[in-house]
């Protein structure tokens, strides 16, 4: 794929520039991998957001799902099919109408795995003495929705929490 080679041939010319350096090529390959898949995500988002005229439906669809994610993991996609996918998923939601019935059904359901589930860290990688409360934060972003009631915001946080799921396996989700 076009992001994992990129990251790893910029690793790879990092260390030959400086062999001695901080980390493996592995793991500039990874660090750089994703920070790739957020800032080709984010740019993907804006651009096909200005192209369908979804601009900032997009936006808040994007940090909506980048924020539960951060709290509640879930299954990791190869980045440049991550990139891609969130870029039109971003840009596309946004031209989904839900009713006030749907935006509490989903919101529902999502309260109901992110309690279940979360954190679901398929590659876990950092723990941090944050790590007890990932569960808490994720259902208060919930929550959050059931008074704000964006459609954006419940279609993200529906999508995140099927991400979330146990029923993904690592060569499902890239790994």
């Amino acid at each position: 794929m076009i992001l994992e080679r990129l990251s790893k041939r910029i690793a790879i010319n990092i260390k030959q520039a400086d062999p001695e350096g901080p980390g493996t090529v592995e793991i500039l390959e990874y660090e750089l991998g994703l920070r790739l898949n957020w800032y080709t995500g984010l740019i993907l988002t804006v651009i096909l957001g200005l192209i369908f005229g979804t601009f900032f439906g997009a936006l808040i669809t994007l940090f909506s799902f980048v924020i539960l994610r951060k709290f509640s993991g879930g299954v990791h996609l190869p980045i440049t099919i991550c990139s891609i996918a969130t870029g039109f998923v971003a840009a596309l939601i946004p031209f989904i109408n839900l009713g006030f019935e749907a935006i509490l059904l989903l919101n529902t359901v999502s309260l109901i795995i992110v309690l279940l589930y979360a954190p679901n860290e398929f590659e876990y990688v950092n723990p941090t003495p944050w790590d007890r409360w990932l569960k808490w934060i994720s259902v208060a972003l919930v929550v959050v929705n059931f008074v704000v009631k964006s459609p954006e915001i419940t279609l993200a946080f529906f999508i995140q929490a099927i991400l979330i799921l146990p029923v993904w396996t690592k060569r499902e989700g890239g790994g």
